[in-house]
């Protein structure tokens, strides 16, 4: 694959986590790897949502952006102010991903 294939300078897109999160995180990794985007949003919400603590995770994705759901975050009964610096929340993490669709960034879920 060619350098030209490889970037994607004018797409955007959302990823969802929702379970498995370390599939999906080396999923996403292995995308960043191949492909360039504007923008990259990785959602993590549900089962998933645990692993915004790990306090490493915002610099391993970058330049992706790390969006935690509300919702989900009280329902495991974590507080906001133990996540990584860096971390966005969002009060609904669905509601982020149809908000980005709708905006026509390209939507995954891994």
């Amino acid at each position: 694959m060619s350098g030209e294939e490889k970037d994607a300078p004018d797409l955007k897109v959302v990823i969802q986590i929702a379970e498995n999160p370390e599939k999906g995180i080396n999923s996403v990794l292995n995308l960043l790897k191949e492909m360039k985007f504007k923008e990259v949003e990785v959602v993590f919400h549900q089962e998933a949502i645990e692993a915004v603590l790990n306090p490493s995770l915002v610099s391993t994705l970058s330049p992706a952006r790390v969006v935690a759901c509300r919702n989900s975050l009280k329902a495991k009964g974590i507080n906001e102010e133990k996540l990584p610096l860096g971390t966005i929340v969002v009060n609904a993490g669905v509601a982020e991903i149809v908000k980005r669709q709708s905006e026509g960034w390209i939507y995954l879920r891994v």
